[in-house]
């Protein structure tokens, strides 16, 4: 179920909500329990066993690596039943997940022919394995570094890997932040968190409806196979992706930590506007960041960070960006992207490259962001390339213009490009000083939010709605 669709929207979250607010506390998180199961049910209907069987077996495991790492001497064992772990965990995601593309591999080194075997196979990717994934390996690494207990209630920690806020597309909440909350009888109904709450929820709505889906209308047109492209057209569709991807995943964001909160839960920050940044390496400090979080410190520092030799440094900033790459999907086309990323750290970490020394602010890491988005929205590496080449001059029967163009000129989608630049580009201090400006006063906060919402409902009945764009991942 989408958070944006008219189900979840108009009986979903409201039915949930209004008895959530009427049960008696003590029976609120088994009905959060419930409610959580059968929204992840809709979505991903036989699939939940691979959930469920994940949960038991790690709850269990959990368990079992606390009691070993209580004695130093039995270190052995924890690091076999963390291996375990490791092995149980990432068994389904690499089966549903990168089969094919490992069978794709294959076929391109050595022509073996394992395509058709895998396609028979009918594997489909269980909705949202990629972020529960994350969160039983990030549950299971605190357990055995001792830097949380594992959970005895069963039914607590079915709720931190089910609460349907975070369960599809995250943000990667580690049980730590959430430990106390999920006790019930620490978590009360509070005014302001349900006020703030809901207006954090409908903004996020907003983003998806408002300005997401509209420029994903432009994208959609510039990747299919039988439109005309030009220089013009090519680089429309780049920044429009650049600003869609933002708007859907950041609104997607907004809206799970916006109804956490409405029930008492805060979840972390997971986006602090990244195309603001003036370097590559601040743009990943600001994008996704409890993914960004999560590779530095259960990949990254374990491999020894920056702590080492400056070969083992890249080496090591290299395999973060692959496996980033990948954890995004399995094609050719996101080891470009992610690998892209990690040249531009890496130039930037030898002195090579330093955008601040140009003096044009955001721009340049806002321009390198969406050059690399291409590839990582086209669905292949022959499409890809052609869009780039279209976009630098590169292929002289492709003009800059055609008048196929003028419908690709609609002013609702250049005033909503304005619109994105002013929200993303502008600098931090003038950014808040507005944002704050605006909600000094609660009831006119209140009064954006009606806007808001009622301006995205009429676009759900008008256009319809689209998944968001990470929920394939």
């Amino acid at each position: 179920m989408v958070f944006s669709s008219p189900g979840f929207l108009f009986l979903f979250f409201p039915c949930f909500f209004a008895l959530y607010c009427l049960l008696p506390r003590l029976w609120r998180n088994g009905f959060i329990l419930l409610a959580s199961m059968a929204f992840y049910l809709l979505g991903a209907g036989a699939l939940t066993v691979v959930a469920l069987v994940l949960l038991m077996a790690n709850w269990l495991l959990a368990g079992l690596i606390g009691r070993l790492r209580r004695d130093d001497a039995r270190l052995p064992q924890a690091r076999l039943a963390m291996a375990l772990a490791l092995v149980l965990n990432l068994t389904p995601l690499i089966a549903y997940k990168y089969l094919g593309f490992l069978a794709q591999l294959l076929a391109d080194a050595g022509g073996a022919r394992l395509l058709d075997d895998v396609a028979r196979l009918g594997l489909v990717l269980p909705l949202g394995i990629s972020f529960y994934v994350f969160h039983f390996l990030s549950y299971q690494a605190d357990v055995y570094a001792r830097r949380i207990q594992p959970e005895r209630s069963l039914h607590k920690f079915a709720i931190y890997i089910f609460l349907f806020p975070h369960l599809i597309a995250g943000p990667v909440v580690r049980f730590a932040e959430v430990k106390e909350q999920l006790d019930v009888k620490r978590r009360a109904l509070v005014g302001s968190d349900v006020f703030w709450g809901l207006n954090l929820f409908i903004i996020g709505l907003s983003k998806k409806l408002l300005i997401a889906d509209p420029l994903g209308a432009v994208v959609d047109l510039m990747h299919r196979p039988d439109v005309a492209l030009s220089t013009y057209s090519a680089w429309l569709g780049a920044f429009c992706y650049a600003f869609q991807i933002y708007f859907d995943f950041s609104g997607y964001t907004d809206m799970a930590i916006g109804m956490a909160r409405m029930m008492g839960f805060r979840f972390p920050r997971n986006f602090n506007r990244p195309y603001a940044a003036t370097s590559v390496t601040e743009f990943w400090q600001r994008w996704h960041m409890t993914l960004s979080r999560f590779f530095r410190d259960y990949v990254y520092i374990p491999l020894g960070g920056n702590r080492t030799s400056t070969f083992k440094t890249y080496r090591n900033l290299f395999i973060v960006f692959g496996l980033c790459a990948l954890w995004h999907g399995a094609a050719y086309t996101f080891l470009v992207w992610g690998i892209g990323h990690g040249v531009l750290i890496a130039l930037e970490r030898a002195g090579v490259l330093n955008t601040a020394k140009w003096r044009l602010g955001s721009l340049p890491v806002f321009l390198c962001a969406t050059v690399l988005w291409v590839p990582f929205r086209a669905d292949s590496m022959a499409q890809s390339s052609k869009l780039l080449r279209v976009m630098f001059g590169q292929e002289p029967s492709v003009p800059l213009w055609t008048s196929a163009n003028v419908m690709l000129a609609d002013p609702k989608v250049i005033f909503l490009l304005a619109l994105s630049a002013v929200i993303c580009l502008a600098g931090d201090k003038l950014f808040y000083r507005l944002r704050n400006m605006s909600f000094r006063r609660p009831s006119l906060v209140g009064v954006y939010s009606v806007v808001l919402y009622l301006l995205s409902c009429l676009s759900v009945v008008e256009g319809g709605f689209n998944p968001f764009i990470y929920f394939q991942f």
